[in-house]
């Protein structure tokens, strides 16, 4: 066994007063996103003064600066003998400040800054957008949740409301303030989010008008109709439609083009996104862009990807010397031509990135550009992660729904670009979910009702890279539908995906309007003889006080009743406690590491790390563990030291997508 990578160590003080004291100092400190004036400076006006005998030449008045205060006169020159003085100089005029009708008007393209038209000017402010007094920490202040005013560094942990109300890195029951709180965890409310009264009521961590369940609705503001407004993805006018939806925009430019249908090899851009051919996510899978690799060699004016790697005729590097790409030009960014051919036109190709017509706008979250020039397009886009389109797409991790308990959820995937894959299939768009346990609980998931052939995968923790826990294809017995059940899961966030099961190159993505069935079940019996912990309290069988008295486990333990084979003592001890047939470090219960493969929890260091038992040892609490160690509650359930006092990340390797929370010492997710 190699040695291990990661070393321990007693720090010789504690992290904890070093983080707080960053933390104050951070908070001591102004920090600006953006600008929060314009033209605060102003010119001001010099002079020059007259000679003896000649009455001095007048000041020449100072010119204003941009909406600054006008320049001040030049004073007169001094007469000389006989002589007249000099006239002053006339002040200089003040610029003139932004006039503005709307914010809109106000927009400095900085996400950063709450653009306001107040009196006809533009007035900018440090982003707060849960008026909580803190400035979200994306743009340099401490608020870690800027869409929920119960959410700040100054706010004390409420147990109940599923937030990190202290930004402290837990919430609820994990957090330590919580430990002998009467009740912890979130109950979703069943009506939902009322956008008036200043409570999650979803437990989505966010509030009335922040959360998107809000947007579209009287509370949070409505206008008479859609039109002029048919390319932002928001509903203006609260009817349910969005956008090119809206009957509204049926005589809008860019919703008559958006709804034609992009032809994937002609070389044009028929739907204005200015991608074309093969480079538009509409053409995946087409007969043109659809490839069996290893393919065959590029053929430059046949419209087809032929070597399978993504790119078509001229677009593809293979074609650069080609006769029939010899007409390919630098790109002009304002023609609507593909002039370098590359499927990308004007501001979508990266040649034009520096062009004036190109520079960058808010983004618009249904309209297939990258506005802001970041890279991301529409829901891809953190800037839309509360789009209320995006979020009836919830097709990535910034827009995953939440499933608040047992039920039914329906969709569309349709379009939704696929960003994840699962071990058993995933490779077209996927929907995804996740839910929050409090409690151990039994959960069953099911596609059954999906128009598609789908999968259902399932991973811990990260949306982005948790480990997957489960992944299914065809279980659920009907059309091509999966399904998945875990016994038990314990408590922490998962997240669902729906997805596709491929792309096919004749018939298309697997997509279309789908079915999520879920049932959770919190706290389920123990049940005796099949292995498995059932109801949640990380004692398996025999091992769980529920069971001492079944006739499998009566006194199954050389005449004495059973119990659990956690702990060094009853790891080294020659006996089976909990009588599943693995004495000592046999057991599971004892050899629990998931990386120190030869460690046992023994007392001993036996990979020679300078970690003894080294994550080992099983737990359900501290007092499982030696008095130097906690039990690793929040993820793996093994002793181990706290985190923090390893040179290094050690949570990667305890536990895939997790971080070290100084607040805790455990690996959090």
């Amino acid at each position: 066994m190699a040695r291990s990578n990661k070393s321990f160590r007693i720090p010789s003080a504690s992290h904890a007063p070093l983080a707080l004291a960053l933390c104050v100092a951070l908070a001591s400190v102004s920090v600006a996103c953006g600008r929060t004036s314009i033209g605060s400076s102003s010119a001001e006006g010099g002079a020059s003064s007259g000679t003896g005998g000649t009455g001095g030449t007048a000041g020449t008045g100072g010119t204003g600066g941009t909406a600054g205060t006008g320049g001040t006169g030049g004073t007169g020159g001094t007469g000389g003998t006989g002589g007249t003085g000099g006239t002053g100089g006339t002040g200089g005029t003040g610029g003139i400040p932004p006039i503005c009708i709307n914010d809109w008007d106000c927009d400095d393209l900085n996400f950063c800054t709450t653009d306001l038209c107040i009196d006809s000017q533009c007035d900018y402010q440090q982003k707060d957008s849960d008026d909580d007094g803190f400035v979200d920490e994306v743009c340099g202040g401490v608020d870690c949740n800027d869409l929920n005013p119960n959410v700040n560094p100054s706010e004390p942990e409420i147990c109940t409301d599923a937030a990190d109300n202290d930004c402290n890195g837990v919430a609820d029951c994990s957090d330590p303030a919580c430990v002998n709180a009467p009740a912890c965890g979130c109950i979703p409310d069943p009506n939902g989010e009322n956008c008036t009264n200043g409570v999650d009521d979803d437990c989505d961590t966010t509030v009335d008008c922040n959360d998107a369940d809000c947007i579209g609705t009287p509370a949070c503001g409505c206008t008479q109709d859609e039109v002029g407004l048919c390319d932002d993805g928001i509903d203006n006018d609260c009817d349910t439609q969005i956008d090119c939806d809206d009957s509204d925009c049926t005589s809008s430019t860019n919703c008559q083009c958006q709804a034609t249908q992009e032809i994937c090899n002609n070389n044009l851009d028929e739907d204005c996104d200015l991608l074309i051919d093969c480079a538009d996510p509409d053409c995946a899978g087409t007969t043109w862009c659809a490839c069996i690799p290893p393919g065959t060699p590029e053929m430059c004016n046949d419209n087809v990807d032929n070597d399978c790697d993504t790119f078509v005729d001229c677009a593809d590097a293979d074609c650069a010397i080609s006769s029939f790409c010899a007409t390919c030009i630098p790109e002009i960014c304002d023609n609507g031509v593909d002039d370098d051919c590359d499927n990308l036109i004007d501001c979508a190709d990266d040649a034009c990135a520096f062009a004036p017509n190109c520079t960058p706008t808010p983004e618009i979250c249904n309209n297939g550009l990258d506005d802001d020039n970041d890279t991301l397009i529409d829901c891809a886009d953190p800037d839309c992660s509360n789009n209320p389109l995006c979020l009836i797409q919830q097709s990535n991790c910034l827009t995953a729904k939440l499933i608040s308990g047992t039920g039914t959820f329906t969709g569309d995937t349709t379009g939704n670009i696929g960003e994840f894959i699962g071990s058993c299939g995933g490779g077209a768009g996927e929907a995804i979910f996740y839910f929050v346990l409090t409690a151990p609980s039994f959960v069953h998931l099911d596609s059954v009702g999906t128009s598609f052939d789908s999968v259902l995968y399932v991973r811990f923790g990260s949306c982005e890279d948790g480990k997957e826990i489960g992944c299914d294809d065809d279980s659920g017995g009907y059309q091509w539908s999966a399904a998945l059940d875990f016994t038990i899961l314990y408590p922490g966030t998962y997240y669902v995906y729906l997805d596709g099961f491929t792309i096919d190159p004749q018939f298309g993505a697997n997509e279309g309007p789908f079915v999520l069935n879920a049932q959770i079940v919190p706290n389920p019996p123990e049940i005796c003889g099949d292995s498995l912990d059932n109801d949640g309290d990380h004692y398996v069988d025999c091992a769980d006080v529920d069971c001492v008295n079944d006739p499998n486990c009566f006194n199954c333990n050389n005449g004495n009743p059973p119990g659990p084979e956690i702990g060094i003592a009853a790891c080294t001890d020659g006996q089976d406690n909990d009588c599943d047939g693995d004495p000592d470090c046999a057991d599971d219960d004892c050899s629990a590491s998931p990386y120190a493969l030869t460690e046992c929890c023994n007392g001993t260091d036996q990979n020679d790390n300078g970690i003894p038992d080294d994550f080992s040892c099983q737990c359900v609490s501290d007092n499982d563990c030696m008095s130097s160690m906690i039990c690793y509650t929040h993820s793996v359930w093994t002793c181990g030291y706290p985190c923090y006092q390893f040179f290094g990340e050690v949570c990667p390797s305890v536990a895939l997508g997790s971080y070290c929370n100084m607040a805790t010492g455990q690996c959090e997710f």
